[in-house]
């Protein structure tokens, strides 16, 4: 039997109709049941019977952080997708984060090991390799902390990839997936899909930067390929490619409308605005909207060598435009 950490999420829901329409038997952990209404939606998309499909899975009330609950999880598993993680990038979230994305990641390597799992596959992200402006970003390319001094997801994040290198070197089988921005169908208040919601209300504005994206049905792909390969203690990096902001807003207002006149913004104006968000955040109590993380981000130029997955695992990536138009018409069906 195979377990799921995060399939509420985007990735770990097209994961799960992935495993289930191939047969497989599936359990996936849980916190809120009303995620489950957004999995059957993106089963939705792609089948007829995605209600039989749905029901095939097992369902556990679980959160990663939660030894005991967990180890009823693991019951008769043979491998595991670890989905699951932090998105913040708050840095008053630091401690929260590190819960979910390090001790969580930590005890699914121990009952990995203590159950005699298979096979482990992590999912992690870019955010955990090294930036070179002059040449392409490789698994080989270090990780440089003082450039992350701000970012929380990348230093919880890579402190999670050090838990599943531990495990491997106490004899846990592992690989490691390294994803760009996730583009895909049915989460649309959160991620890419927001992205979609917010361009199509007229939302026009781009930063100088670019970005490694890639689409969600590859990243589950090559997930797959690489469990049911001999493949074991690697990490890939999983990019379709690496495009500018400003032509990821164009690609995506041409499948969904909205303002074709596209808006620079400096890095000096988002600078501005973080102090106003920090402002209003603490007059009203609202969550914030910007980090310098995000900012940090926005004006960086990377280069993403994803050749190791393909060759590996033979997966071909679909373009960011096919990506997009694809998500799209899901987005103006809703």
């Amino acid at each position: 039997m195979i377990l799921v950490t995060g399939g509420t999420g985007l990735l770990g829901a097209h994961l799960l109709y992935r495993l289930v329409a191939q047969g497989n038997s599936v359990r996936a952990v849980y916190r809120d049941t009303s995620k489950f209404e957004a999995i059957k939606r993106i089963f939705s998309y792609y089948s007829e019977t995605s209600a039989i499909l749905f029901d095939k899975i097992e369902w556990v009330n679980a959160d990663i952080t939660d030894v005991p609950a967990l180890d009823i999880a693991f019951d008769n598993i043979n491998q595991v997708y670890h989905c699951a993680a932090d998105l913040s990038f708050n840095p008053k979230n630091y401690n929260q984060s590190r819960q979910v994305n390090v001790v969580g990641t930590a005890n699914i390597v121990n009952l990995c090991l203590s159950n005699k799992v298979s096979k482990l596959c992590h999912i992690s992200s870019i955010a955990t390799l090294g930036g070179d402006l002059k040449k392409p970003i490789t698994e080989d390319t270090p990780w440089n902390p003082e450039n992350n001094t701000q970012n929380i997801y990348a230093i919880t994040k890579y402190d999670a990839e050090l838990e599943v290198w531990r495990g491997t070197q106490e004899g846990l089988n592992a690989v490691v997936v390294q994803p760009g921005v996730i583009l895909g169908p049915g989460v649309w208040d959160s991620g890419t899909g927001d992205i979609f919601t917010k361009v199509s209300k007229g939302f026009h504005y781009y930063t100088s930067g670019t970005v490694g994206v890639v689409d969600v049905n590859d990243i589950t792909e090559s997930m797959v390929k690489l469990m049911g390969s001999e493949i074991v203690n690697e990490q890939f990096i999983v990019v379709s490619e690496n495009i500018t902001y400003k032509k990821l807003i164009q690609n995506i207002i041409g499948v969904v409308g909205g303002k074709k006149e596209l808006k620079e913004v400096k890095r000096w104006q988002l600078l501005c605005y973080l102090q106003i968000d920090k402002l209003l955040s603490f007059i009203s109590g609202r969550k914030r909207s910007v980090f310098k993380a995000n900012i940090n981000s926005a004006f960086k130029q990377l280069n993403y060598d994803a050749s190791k997955i393909k060759k590996a695992v033979g997966v071909e990536f679909i373009s960011v435009k096919e990506s997009i138009e694809k998500t799209g018409i899901f987005f103006n069906r809703k």
